[in-house]
């Protein structure tokens, strides 16, 4: 099973990462325990946020958004992640781009999770 836990700081905005699945669930920042972080699902946002997965060889093209996500300085994706259960990459978009990533040499044969993060509508995962 591909397993992560993200937490954030609802007083800096921080991201933290968990990275070993057995953490506990008290991070703190700022004094103040940090928001556990699940997959959005809102339908009415998927259309701009959930990953699109395209699998083509050993390349996996990711687009944020069946409809572009905007990526703008006031709303945008931060970065993109394919993780499995021995691998990890992410990759960090920048503001006007395209929020169009590409991982290459991945195994055609294992299993990935994607996730996108909004820094307004948060995490977002799509699995293939």
């Amino acid at each position: 099973m591909i397993y992560s836990r993200f937490f954030k700081c609802t007083e800096c905005n921080t991201l933290v990462e968990a990275l070993n699945p057995q953490c506990c669930d008290e991070l703190v920042c700022c004094k103040n325990p940090m928001e556990k972080l699940f997959a959005n699902s809102d339908p009415s946002l998927e259309e701009k946020h959930l990953p699109v997965i395209k699998r083509e060889n050993d390349c996996i093209t990711v687009c944020v958004g069946r409809i572009l996500h905007p990526m703008s300085n006031a709303h945008s994706i931060l970065w993109v992640e394919l993780k499995s259960k021995n691998e990890c990459r992410r990759i960090h978009l920048k503001k006007g781009s395209d929020p169009i990533v590409i991982f290459r040499g991945v195994d055609e044969n294992t299993k990935y999770k994607v996730y996108a993060y909004c820094n307004i509508h948060g995490l977002w995962c799509s699995e293939m």
